[in-house]
């Protein structure tokens, strides 16, 4: 989400109005310094407000959301990052090579996801099983499977049941690689197309070529050069 953008267009355009307002209201209409200081206040609240308001909206245009949206959107990113930041502090917990790349992958997909719904707020509504399930499952079984996994003594029936809490891990680092993947699915989808205009506009290019006369086509550059060297060449010896 881009918050912190909105804040400093307005805090970059109602600084220098605060500065002008300041010196027009006591070099220009002399003014008391508490009344000064009283107008240069509403002055750069009024133009912070605006301006942030201004860019908020444009950026809500952009990405086609209602304001109501984009208010439930960042609530949910919110509490999105407090379960990622969990996920993330569990690295300390590992105490088995074998896991770390598991505990590593299941991360890096979180942190993709994340940040693609950040950058493309809409984006969030792909992402619905990840947000209500998949990512508290992916918490919740990895702090609980890692606490168990670093406790001494355990019987045969605990240590089944650990291996068998890893391949649902597993599982379930299929289903974000899922989520992702329906995150990501426009973009891929455009991918083709643009894809399937290139195929058409060399077939196009192709064809123009061979429908050119002769003399009409473009010089083979690299025959032009061999023959010239060619000719270089044979001038030397004579």
């Amino acid at each position: 989400m881009k918050d912190y953008l909105t804040h400093l267009y307005g805090v970059l355009i109602a600084s220098p109005v605060a500065l002008i307002t300041w010196l027009m209201s006591l070099m220009v209409f002399d003014l008391a310094t508490l009344t000064s200081a009283i107008a240069t206040s509403v002055a750069a609240l009024l133009t912070y407000v605006t301006t942030q308001q201004f860019t908020l909206q444009k950026y809500l245009n952009e990405h086609e959301l209602a304001r109501s949206e984009y208010k439930y959107i960042k609530q949910e990113l919110k509490v999105a990052k407090g379960k990622q930041k969990r996920l993330l502090n569990t690295f300390k917990k590992i105490r088995n090579l074998n896991d770390i790349k598991l505990i590593f992958d299941i991360n890096r997909v979180v942190r993709a996801i994340m940040k693609r719904v950040e950058n493309e707020p809409k984006l969030f509504y792909n992402g619905l099983q990840f947000f209500h399930s998949n990512l508290d499952s992916a918490v919740n079984m990895v702090e609980i499977y890692l606490d168990l996994y670093r406790l001494p003594g355990k019987t045969k029936e605990e240590k089944i049941e650990l291996n068998t809490a890893r391949l649902r891990l597993l599982d379930l680092k299929r289903n974000l690689e899922l989520d992702l993947s329906e995150i990501n699915k426009r973009d891929y989808e455009r991918l083709k197309i643009e894809r399937d205009v290139l195929k058409r506009t060399e077939g196009n290019n192709r064809k123009r070529q061979l429908e050119m006369k002769e003399d009409e086509r473009l010089p083979d550059f690299s025959k032009v050069i061999q023959e010239k060297e060619k000719a270089g060449e044979y001038i030397d010896r004579k």
